[in-house]
């Protein structure tokens, strides 16, 4: 039987601009030298919908009504059943707790239907609940999906639902975006900060709730802007993120935990961006201290744009980072070791050095092209060789 020239992928939340939606349009961007047609079914009105157009990427869309998050993708799911049965569908993240009652639903279906389904894993899938963590478990008992994850980190989590890894894709990062080269003017945002000749922290971070499965920690990076300020160093942390906290509540309780730490004039939060490139270019420093991060796409753009990290040394962020400048990783909850580690990289002669050691791993490990070669790989092969342990799953990104 020939390969299926065509691929649908189903996104179960569209109106979240994040690194999963920024992923998914530079799958796009690199399929297009292929011979697949990408059909991506999209909520009619989204954030997801905005963006992807806006980049031009309108002939991949397949419009699908919905209200809420749980009716797009029951409607997206009754149209995939419509299409012809050899077409494979890429579930993209369908994980979250709002479609947890359709997936339920459509998981054995879809799997008696014969057509051949995958489903990448942007996350650890986790639930603290113990009826959310069963219903997960079920649901990819009875789908039984050709699995693909963003890291070793995240496939050795989702093992628990689902042994079937098929591959390890590291995220892409669009190099034509983020460079060091491409001239530009600092962020209207950023000027006082720049002006007062402090040096800059810069975090780029959905705020969160603390203590959730995926905590960003953005609570730690308020004791290690104490420990540089007792220790004479002018340093100015910034978080660009979007806050989805009622009455920015997220946000309000950094900025008291700022006060409280007497660094309220050093800490600022901004909106999100999606120029985050012109806000890395102007970093001294980007710190990233999620403890359990699956991929943190925010390490390689960082990187790409010539900024220094510092970075957990657990979780996804230490995965990437102990290939790529192994010395950047930090223990997340000693504030004094990661201000002495920020302080370092920020002055140090050898940091240029280590910098371009881990532009170059990145450029070779986290291309556009190379990334949907490997997925489209992936998807269009109908018996690939089974990985038995997530361990030794090879790095498929890096294939030619």
């Amino acid at each position: 039987m020939s390969e299926p020239n065509e691929l649908i992928v189903l996104p179960a939340v569209c109106n979240v601009l994040g690194g999963t939606l920024v992923t998914l349009a530079l799958l796009i961007k690199g399929a297009r030298g292929s011979q697949t047609k990408l059909r991506v079914l999209v909520r009619s009105g989204s954030a997801m919908e905005t963006y992807l157009r806006q980049l031009g990427h309108a002939d991949c869309l397949q419009m699908i009504p919905g209200s809420t998050n749980q009716e797009f993708l029951r409607q997206a799911l009754v149209w995939v059943s419509q299409q012809p049965s050899e077409i494979p569908l890429l579930l993209d993240n369908c994980v979250d707790r709002s479609v947890i009652s359709v997936m339920l639903q459509f998981a054995l279906p879809l799997r008696l239907s014969g057509r051949p389904v995958y489903h990448f894993f942007h996350d650890l899938a986790r639930s603290y609940n113990l009826i959310g963590y069963l219903s997960r478990k079920l649901i990819f008992s009875l789908l039984a999906p050709r699995s693909i994850c963003n890291s070793y980190f995240t496939a050795s989590h989702i093992r628990a639902l689902t042994p079937n890894v098929y591959g390890i894709l590291y995220q892409p990062v669009d190099s034509e975006k983020f460079n060091p080269d491409f001239p530009v003017q600092p962020p209207t945002a950023l000027l006082p900060i720049l002006q007062s000749g402090a040096k800059l922290l810069l975090t780029p971070s959905r705020i969160n709730t603390a203590g959730i499965v995926n905590d960003k920690n953005l609570r730690g990076l308020i004791p290690v802007l104490a420990e540089l300020k007792s220790r004479g160093l002018f340093y100015h942390g910034v978080v660009v993120g979007e806050d989805r906290s009622p009455d920015q509540s997220n946000s309000q309780e950094l900025l008291n935990l700022a006060e409280q730490a007497g660094v309220a004039d050093r800490f600022t939060i901004l909106p999100a961006s999606f120029a985050i490139q012109d806000y890395y270019r102007f970093a001294d420093v980007m710190v990233t201290l999620a403890p359990r991060e699956p991929f943190g796409r925010v390490v390689v753009e960082a990187i790409a744009c010539g900024a220094p990290v510092v970075g957990s040394c657990t979780g996804g962020i230490g995965e990437v980072l102990s290939q790529c400048a192994p010395d950047w990783r930090v223990d997340p909850a000693d504030p004094v070791a990661v201000a002495t580690k920020i302080h370092h990289l920020a002055t140090e002669p050898e940091t240029p050095q280590t910098i371009a050691q881990a532009q170059a791993w990145v450029a070779e490990h986290c291309g556009v092209d190379k990334y949907a070669h490997a997925l489209l790989e992936i998807t269009k092969t109908h018996a690939p060789k089974l990985i038995e342990d997530a361990r030794t799953v090879p790095h498929l990104s890096s294939k030619g």
